[in-house]
């Protein structure tokens, strides 16, 4: 049986897309702008751009997913990419040229999959326009990429009444700046599949909390790039301040408050703080920090990988994530991290075994952590040791094995209905 799927960007480096092929299952990725860098004209102009733009046409792009397999909208994806990058362009119209972008995308999908007798499987955010224009007789499927929506409005409009001070970066998450239309679509769209899959069990929880059936949510977690992402050679350089590091957007979803307020709780002179990623709220918040705090708002894929390198200790104290990349790969890179339960980390770790895992929004509970390491820096290595062997297990090569099993059990009718959870 083939799948049409659908979504804006490289979405977690076309990894379904590229699964689907490679099973044999993919009929098209609808998205907004693919380079089809198997084409003889593609590789020629390659060639003859600055190297900048032929990077960024790469990235868009995935040598092992062919794009004869792939339709592309250019037209509204420019639209809305030329948007989000313009300067002075009101929020509001960004918003809906992005929006406006992915019902496209969904409707062209819905269509698509109707037309070839395929099944339709949907990112999150493209599913209502999806479902609503696939007439097939096969079971819809969703790629819920974040939370359930409902409960993430719930937990950003407790967070804007507890710090109003970073109203900037929460009005601007989907959840809380959709107009009330779009938003009750997007709660639909949860609604209307068949089944689910998603990355973390939060997530999932999020789900059967707003009344999905938990036997029809198959938990598939993320992969990493093992061979990139490496522990340094050397060991942990002693005589320093206890090194944490931060990768994600500088706003209040990701709990930096939270962060901020650990680490001034802590002995001055005792940690060093960097934090890498665009700030969306005041960098106010960091100048009143008593303790040293590294800003590095724009990174290579490099320099990242060289600030793991550099890091003893990953904190990622997030208040909603549908999994959280940034872990596996600090955790690829040796790292112990100290996260939520409200990201993937309760999926990928023991506690007290590769890190620690926390309450959301307790900023005492992750000083508690981070002091944990000041007074045993031994355990730095042990459990950063132990967090490389775990992330060896989160391949992506499992991560898409897996999703085309899920999908393969949901189409098969001979096989069970029951959820497949994979750990």
């Amino acid at each position: 049986m083939k799948v049409v799927t659908v979504h804006r960007g490289a979405r977690d480096n076309y990894q379904v897309a590229r699964g689907l092929s490679e099973a044999g299952m993919l009929e098209a990725l609808v998205t907004d702008m693919y380079w089809p860098g198997d084409r003889g004209w593609a590789a020629a102009i390659e060639r003859f751009v600055p190297r900048k733009v032929s990077g960024a046409l790469r990235s868009r792009s995935e040598s092992s997913l062919p794009s004869s397999r792939v339709m592309s909208c250019w037209g509204s994806g420019l639209y809305s990419l030329g948007l989000s990058k313009a300067r002075r362009v009101p929020f509001e119209k960004m918003r809906d040229a992005v929006r406006e972008c992915d019902r496209e995308l969904g409707r062209r999908a819905g269509e698509l999959a109707t037309e070839r007798g395929a099944a339709l499987l949907s990112y999150s955010y493209y599913g209502h326009s999806a479902f609503t224009s696939y007439s097939g007789g096969l079971p819809r499927m969703l790629f819920q990429l974040h939370p359930h929506p409902g409960g993430v409005r719930e937990i950003l409009r407790g967070e804007r009444e507890l710090h109003p001070e970073c109203a900037t970066s929460l009005d601007k998450e989907w959840e809380l700046a959709l107009s009330t239309e779009d938003f009750n679509h997007l709660i639909r769209e949860s609604a209307m599949p068949e089944h689910w899959l998603v990355a973390s069990s939060f997530s999932k929880q999020t789900l059967v909390d707003a009344g999905m059936p938990a036997a029809r949510i198959h938990v598939i977690p993320y992969g990493t790039d093992l061979n990139r992402f490496t522990p340094r050679k050397t060991g942990r350089i002693g005589g320093r301040p206890l090194q944490l590091l931060f990768v994600g957007t500088l706003g209040q979803r990701k709990g930096i408050t939270y962060l901020l307020e650990a680490v001034n709780m802590l002995p001055v002179g005792s940690v060093e703080l960097t934090v890498c990623g665009r700030a969306v709220d005041g960098l106010e918040l960091f100048r009143q920090s008593k303790m040293p705090i590294r800003l590095r708002p724009s990174v290579s894929a490099q320099e990242l990988l060289a600030a793991y390198r550099s890091a003893d200790v990953f904190v990622f104290p997030s208040l909603a994530e549908g999994f959280g990349h940034v872990l596996l790969e600090a955790m690829a890179c040796g790292l112990p991290i100290v996260s939520t339960t409200r990201t993937a980390a309760p999926d990928l770790i023991d506690h007290g075994k590769e890190g620690f895992v926390t309450d959301p929004g307790n900023s005492v509970q992750v000083a508690t952590c981070i002091e944990y390491f000041l007074q045993h820096p031994e355990r730095i290595v042990t459990m950063g040791e132990a967090a490389r062997r775990r992330a060896a297990y989160f391949t992506w090569e499992r991560f898409r094995r897996n999703v085309t099993e899920t999908v393969s059990g949901i189409l098969e009718p001979s096989m069970s209905a029951g959820a497949h959870q994979y750990v």
